[in-house]
């Protein structure tokens, strides 16, 4: 029992120690609630804060699309290149992770989520546990596409609190998706400019105009028994765009069926009136696309953002109605991407409405056209619809520099280069070169946002890395224990010096149970913390 009681405070230090010194806000279940938790040092000189090298590191940019190490200072990328040239950077502050052969990329930029403003409603979460999911999947970068004057006040209340850790871009509704243009909604979101300054963690994105049914009501369809439901008229919707393009909003249409899809382009077409799309207006879903329509898509350069997930569940249950010919309309990024080669194409979630937040699962549907159901299961595609999948070298880039771009992110995050903000993901594979069906295994290891580690899967994840480099301390701790391997919760003695009081908790299950907290006043001597009711409990 006193061995078993020895070995298990060294690994609680070891843990606390590597979590503190790093600025991890959660490893896992481990999760740090510090109103102050101090970040990497700031070096002089071209010394690098962070090194991450022995890996695959795929940078999405064209000139080095591989590289083999990533230097980080502060907040931005500081170097990308082979192992040698990285690590001359390295100074006797240099926090230095050993990839071990995984693979680092850009972090996932999801252009239309709504994690947030269905937090509480739809997924039973406050918005710092949303957060925490989207984190955990590699998003550290999003657009919440439902945005009402009191989610309004919500979040900014949430940002204003220092609690946001995730680049969020807020579309402000237009009308419901019932189609109803609420006496609190129309033009209400002109008392909000849109913001464009770099690195910001909370932004005005634009406006989203639900162009048809779909979420509420049925898409509007030029074929079948109902036609569906056309929200606005032409000239309605060409009014809407034209109003928000004149005063600096990008505007997001939501298109599900093929007459939403026409009426959406040639409002935007209108708003143009013949220039360049400066304001990257978006038709949002796309999922029937009349083939006269394909080509208008590039001709009037609309930045076009799909689905990654395929619903072959319930094609194969017989959830849609189309002809022979009008089922080639359904979900045909493929023809999209062949017809309008450069068109600036992002991936969404719509997340929880759509599929998994999980971008792994999301790509390999897109790759594939399986889709994987929440019990795991696997729906593999028609064999009409297998033949209409993206490689996942045209599938990959919509998830980080291609989903960027539609949001006005794109020289801040979604590639790895040097002066953009150090916003990465460590996956446990290479999504670009493992087989397609080995894609929706691969787990996000670490989620990194502005040079700070948000997230790391395990203390396994990084074994090689020097624990001892990344010593640091803090002021609040919070640990929830559970997971697959048994140890004790019991006394353990911590050397940390601290600038404000430390809670220590242990827990059972993941909603942080208490069994103990306190705080004991800080002294110039070691400070002794205990956590008491042992017993066995697991920690992942």
């Amino acid at each position: 029992m006193d061995l078993l009681f020895r070995k298990t405070r060294a690994l609680a230090v070891v843990v606390l120690l590597v979590v503190g010194s790093l600025g991890v806000r959660s490893w896992g279940t481990v999760r740090i609630t510090a109103a102050t938790v101090l970040g990497p040092l700031a070096l002089a000189g071209s010394g690098a804060d962070t090194i991450l090298h022995g890996g695959t590191v795929l940078t999405m940019e064209d000139n080095q699309p591989v590289a083999e190490a990533l230097a980080v200072q502060g907040e931005k990328i500081l170097a990308v290149g082979s192992n040698e040239q990285i690590l001359t950077l390295k100074t006797d502050k240099t926090k230095v992770i050993n990839l071990e052969g995984k693979t680092l990329v850009p972090a996932f930029v999801d252009a239309h989520t709504h994690v947030f403003n269905d937090a509480k409603k739809y997924l039973n979460k406050t918005l710092d546990e949303a957060q925490q999911l989207a984190l955990e999947n590699g998003i550290t970068t999003l657009a919440n596409m439902y945005v009402g004057p009191t989610f309004m006040k919500e979040i900014q209340s949430f940002a204003q609190q220092g609690k946001l850790r995730i680049r969020t871009s807020l579309y402000l509704v237009y009308n419901t998706p019932g189609g109803v243009v609420e006496s609190y909604l129309g033009n209400w979101y002109k008392q909000y400019r849109p913001t464009r300054q770099p690195g910001e963690i909370l932004r005005i994105g634009g406006v989203k105009i639900y162009a048809d049914g779909g979420s509420v009501g049925k898409p509007a369809l030029s074929f079948g028994p109902s036609k569906g439901d056309l929200w606005l008229t032409q000239a309605q919707l060409d009014q809407i765009v034209a109003d928000a393009q004149a005063t600096g909003y990008q505007v997001v249409i939501h298109a599900i069926g093929d007459r939403a899809t026409e009426q959406a382009q040639n409002a935007i077409q209108s708003a143009l009136a013949g220039k360049p799309n400066t304001p990257r207006h978006r038709i949002d879903h796309n999922v029937y696309i009349r083939p006269d329509l394909l080509p208008r898509y590039g001709q009037i350069g609309i930045v076009t953002t799909i689905f990654g997930n395929v619903p072959t569940s319930l094609i194969n249950a017989g959830r849609f109605y189309w002809s022979l010919e009008q089922q080639t309309w359904f979900l045909a990024y493929r023809a999209l991407l062949d017809t309008n080669p450069g068109l600036h194409v992002a991936w969404h979630s719509d997340y929880p409405w759509w599929g998994s937040i999980d971008p792994l699962k999301q790509l390999y549907s897109m790759v594939t056209h399986n889709e994987v159901a929440r019990n795991g299961t696997i729906y593999p595609p028609p064999s009409w619809l297998a033949t209409n999948t993206l490689s996942v070298q045209e599938a990959f880039p919509m998830m980080n520099i291609g989903a960027a771009y539609a949001i006005f992110r794109d020289e801040e995050v979604g590639s790895l280069k040097p002066g953009k903000f150090a916003d990465l993901v460590v996956l446990s594979g290479n999504p670009l070169t493992v087989d397609s069906d080995a894609i929706k295994d691969i787990r996000v290891l670490l989620t990194m946002v502005g040079g700070r580690v948000e997230y790391m899967s395990s203390i396994e994840a990084f074994e090689s890395s020097d624990a001892q480099a990344f010593a640091g301390s803090q002021s609040s701790i919070m640990i929830n224990l559970s997971g697959p391997t048994s140890i004790l919760c019991m006394a353990i003695i911590l050397p940390l010096h601290v600038k404000e009081e430390t809670v220590i908790v242990c827990a059972t299950d993941g909603a942080h149970t208490h069994f103990s907290d306190f705080s004991k006043t800080t002294t110039e001597t070691t400070r002794y913390y205990d956590i008491f009711n042992l017993g066995t409990h697991d920690i992942k």
